[in-house]
């Protein structure tokens, strides 16, 4: 009676609307529990107290309309599945699950069997509950510490095989005298239904703790905007309306503010004109909804009307035969849309979210957030003030006086000034992404792509004007800011960071300065080799083959390495304006252009939307907007100083900064230190503080240095103090989890884990998933994932090819035709690689691009083979010695006997795109081609 007493003042306190409690039943109990003891006023209550174990119980509101899911009794008996129909009309189906820590391999089996069959008809929104006793599974990563045969990593495949997602990540039992557990799931078909997993004290003496699920419940339909429908816009009549303005008389003797405001009133007067103003309604309608396929469904229904007021046999089977055109016509439809998604997918995968949000009503917008004070925003508005006084608290306070000196570049010319032509804005105006979301001034990039040929010279007009007085209009400096979340607590406004949404046609004017800046760059080879972001020539997967080719070959002669993650605190929302401007300046960027920038960064004003609701505009006082085209190299120019104040190894990828050093030289860890130092001291001059808390330490090597690194930060009080950085296990590392042991075991787990996720939410979208459809799908958005770096973690041993290839594995079991075909033979059918093989051809094709200069780069360095056997191939390598696996898996020593077994007409290939035809031609007829197990 106690723990009812205080079930029932965590309702009040909670005010939940689903109650989940396993092990009703007190252990060794003389007395059956009866429904009345446990019964909750409120609350339908659904149990198995009749039948054997320690028992179930399964609360719900009654105002969710619960019943429960006769089609899912099954002979594993501690589980209860019941379904919702909220006001919505979203159906939410519960599932509670207890198994006893000392089930049998007959029972686990069962609700192996239970997991896939809660899932197999697709339901709209999915949630189940339990104790699954299964402290084997390491859900941070997805993997099981047993063998493969074990309950647990059977449990784990059945998981991943019905796409689920594990949202609680601590541990859930405290025994006194044990290790703690995470036995207490929360397991969904949708990633997003959950919006956040906290934990309360358990009931009464247990050593479980309680989960409070929160969930993202579902959407209500806005009331919807007018606004103009550009799909029935007369695009030919505006091109013409705009053609015949005098573009030289309207903006003579007028300022660039004056200029634009008279080129945006044209512009508005021709869509007023000639595009018509529809109400897009709030409400998920279907998408593939044709004009055609509505009017037949209305007709069914009139059909439909009539029979029920005449009952007339004749109406009847008229209304039957439409009622069958109407089904077949709408199955068409959705089928052409699905094609349509599906082909789409690579060059815009928006359209492919976009239709599966469409999908749903589940909210997945900004959290209820954390105020000052404690309490919790209860309205988009306190939420887009909350966020907006969160962005506007990291700007940094640049103080009036003097600067500090500018580092010294040498360069051959300056880049002053550049020519606007009306082909080159044509050009940029027509390439304009017609999805995207038009900025402040409300005009559409499909308007301004369509009437492109129309709006070239105007714009170019009001590009020069801009240049020459090295002003933009008043409008361009607003930006309304989208925050996205990042990771961590969505309750807190830390977690989320802010995209800049800025006018269209601002946008363009930046892609034509940022070309200038390039090619300035380039011509004057002043970028930093250090710097692999925003760079030509160099990538996240140069860097990573860059660091750990010095890393290996360390490793492998014996020595250990230390390297510090740095962390800056919102470099890109805290670089002070006036330093900026005074380092591109130093890069030789001056007159006309050094001016534009100057006034591009200054007097911005910013306001952050949540729902379409929008906060009070703030100052922006300093950083760069993120999402702007210029904004990415004017932060490389930035920090492009930073690699001379390091004696070590240092690379950098826009803000992401890294310094290692071999420790085991005598000496070594007192340089790192001493860089740390310079580090802290170049980030003070130039305001862009570091997080020393955010700093890692990764040691590597069988004797591993104890030196312990310090950074200056401040305690609880604000005082400046030392702080020990922290050593890690693992960091990410542009994308890879690069671990200690360099095995990658953690990236290959999370990876896969991505990627089965998305491949879920393709198995609940889309309901004709043909194989054209598919392999678009899963070439588009599942693969890539897994494919992403390969050359930098590629798994030498074969459990991790295993959970990589257990991904497309599961994948191509969706076709149903082909599901019960061995794998081999499924990819065969579809003309899809093993991943082995594709990791192979993609390991030569990055060897390609090392030996032909695509890549930019000091490591990894290749020699060709010196020796008179040059049979096969005129750019044979020569292989290295190595002494340690570490070093002999790694990219340049691995690839060198497969690129040396290629043909010359192979390796001498003219492009890239050829070289993969000729390779793929070369080993079509391989068995390994599609059967992983050859390898």
């Amino acid at each position: 009676m106690n723990k009812r007493a205080e079930l029932q003042s965590m309702i009040e306190l909670h005010e939940p609307d689903v109650i989940a409690i396993t092990e009703v039943k007190p252990k060794r109990s003389r007395y059956d529990v009866q429904e009345c003891e446990i019964a909750v006023e409120g609350f339908e209550l659904f149990h198995n107290m009749e039948k054997e174990g320690r028992g179930i119980a399964l609360y719900v509101k009654t105002s969710m309309k619960p019943a429960l899911c006769e089609h899912l009794n099954s002979d594993f008996q501690e589980a209860i599945f019941v379904e919702c129909q909220p006001e919505s009309g979203d159906v939410l189906r519960i599932g509670l699950v207890y198994r006893s820590p000392n089930s049998s391999l007959d029972n686990a089996t069962k609700l192996n069997e239970l997991l896939m069959k809660a899932v197999e008809d697709k339901p709209e929104h999915l949630l189940i509950l339990g104790d699954f006793n299964y402290p084997q599974i390491d859900w941070n990563q997805e993997i099981s510490t047993v063998g493969q045969n074990h309950p647990a990593s059977q449990f784990l495949r059945t998981y991943k095989d019905a796409f689920l997602t594990q949202h609680q990540r601590g541990c859930t039992r405290f025994r006194v005298g044990q290790e703690p557990s995470l036995v207490d799931l929360v397991l969904s078909n949708r990633e997003d239904i959950v919006q956040e997993v906290s934990t309360l004290a358990g009931l009464g003496k247990s050593d479980h703790v309680t989960l409070n699920v929160k969930l993202a419940w579902f959407r209500k339909d806005s009331e919807g905007t007018e606004r103009p429908n550009y799909s029935k816009a007369d695009f030919a009549a505006i091109n013409e309306y705009l053609k015949k303005v005098n573009w030289e008389n309207e903006f003579s003797n007028l300022s660039v503010d004056d200029t634009w405001k008279k080129l945006r009133e044209r512009i508005q007067t021709a869509v007023e004109r000639h595009v018509p103003v529809t109400r897009f309604s709030g409400r998920s309608t279907k998408k593939w909804m044709d004009k055609g396929t509505l009017r037949t469904v209305r007709k069914k229904h009139k059909l439909f009307r009539k029979w029920l007021e005449s009952r007339d046999g004749k109406v009847y089977q008229e209304y039957c035969k439409v009622r069958n055109q109407a089904r077949r016509a709408c199955r068409k439809a959705q089928r052409l849309l699905e094609q349509t998604v599906a082909k789409q997918a690579k060059r815009n995968p928006k359209a492919f979210w976009s239709y599966v949000k469409n999908k749903t009503k589940t909210k997945t917008g900004i959290a209820d957030l954390k105020k000052e004070d404690g309490t919790k925003t209860t309205s988009d508005q306190e939420k887009a003030e909350v966020l907006n006084a969160f962005f506007k608290s990291v700007f940094t306070a640049e103080a009036d006086g003097d600067l500090p000196d500018p580092p010294e570049y040498n360069f051959t010319s300056e880049l002053r000034d550049f020519e606007v032509t009306s082909e080159k804005v044509k050009k940029l105006l027509e390439g304009l992404q017609a999805g995207k979301a038009p900025g402040p001034d409300g005009l559409s990039p499909l308007l301004l792509s369509k009437a492109a040929d129309a709006l070239a010279e105007p714009v170019a007009m009001l590009f020069r004007k801009s240049l020459d007085e090295g002003r933009i209009p008043e409008e361009w400096r607003h930006a309304r800011v989208t925050p996205i979340f990042k990771k961590g607590s969505k309750l807190s406004a830390n977690n989320y960071r802010p995209v800049s949404l800025t006018c269209i046609l601002c946008k363009v004017m930046e892609t034509l300065v940022r070309e200038q800046l390039i090619k300035h760059l380039q011509e004057n080879d002043l970028i930093t080799d250090k710097q692999h972001g925003f760079v030509q020539g160099r990538s996240c997967v140069t860097q990573l083959l860059d660091v750990l080719d010095t890393w290996t070959q360390i490793l492998d002669e014996g020595g250990t390495v230390d390297a510090v993650y740095m962390d800056f605190k919102k470099a890109f929302d805290s670089v002070p304006h006036r330093r900026l401007v005074l380092k591109t300046e130093a890069h030789g960027i001056g007159g006309r252009i050094l001016a534009w920038i100057a006034d591009f960064l200054s007097e911005r004003r910013q306001c952050v939307v949540v729902n379409g609701v929008q906060s009070s505009e703030a100052e922006v006082t300093s950083g760069i907007p993120q999402g702007s085209v210029l904004g990415p190299m004017l932060f490389v120019l930035y920090i492009n100083d930073l690699p001379n104040v390091v004696a070590n190894h240092v690379r950098i990828f826009a803000d992401d900064t890294k310094v290692y050093t071999r420790s085991d030289v005598e000496g070594a860890p007192q340089t790192l230190q001493k860089d740390l130092d310079s580090l802290q001291d170049w980030s003070q001059q130039w305001l862009m503080n570091f997080h020393p808390e955010k700093c890692h330490v990764l040691k590597l090597g069988n004797k591993r240095s104890e030196a312990i690194y310090y950074m200056t930060g401040t305690d609880a009080s604000g005082e400046a103090c030392s702080i020990a950085l922290e050593e890690s296990d693992f960091e990410k590392d542009l994308g890879v989890y690069v671990d200690n042991n360099l095995s990658f075991n953690k990236h290959v787990a999370l990876s896969a884990a991505k990627a089965n996720r998305v491949m879920g939410v393709i198995r609940r979208s889309f309901d004709y998933l043909t194989v054209e459809v598919f392999l678009q799908l899963y070439k588009s958005l599942v693969r890539p994932i897994l494919e992403y770096g390969h050359a930098v973690w590629q798994p030498q041993h074969k459990t991790l090819c295993q959970e990589v290839e257990r991904v497309q594995r599961r994948a191509t079991k969706l076709i149903s035709s082909l599901k019960d075909k061995p794998y081999s033979e499924r990819l065969a059918t579809l003309k899809l690689p093993c991943l082995v093989h594709r990791r192979k051809r993609g390991d030569m094709i990055e060897v390609y691009k090392y030996l032909h200069g695509f890549y930019k780069t000091e490591r990894p360095q290749f020699s060709f083979f010196a020796g008179r056997d040059t049979r096969g191939s005129t750019l044979k390598l020569s292989k290295p010695r190595y002494r340690l696996n570490v070093r002999g898996n790694f990219f340049s020593e691995r690839v060198v006997n497969t690129w040396n077994s290629l043909p010359d007409q192979v390796v001498t290939a003219p492009s890239v795109n050829a070289l993969k035809a000729r390779l793929d031609a070369h080993w079509k007829d391989l068995p390994s081609v599609f059967d992983p197990e050859c390898y």
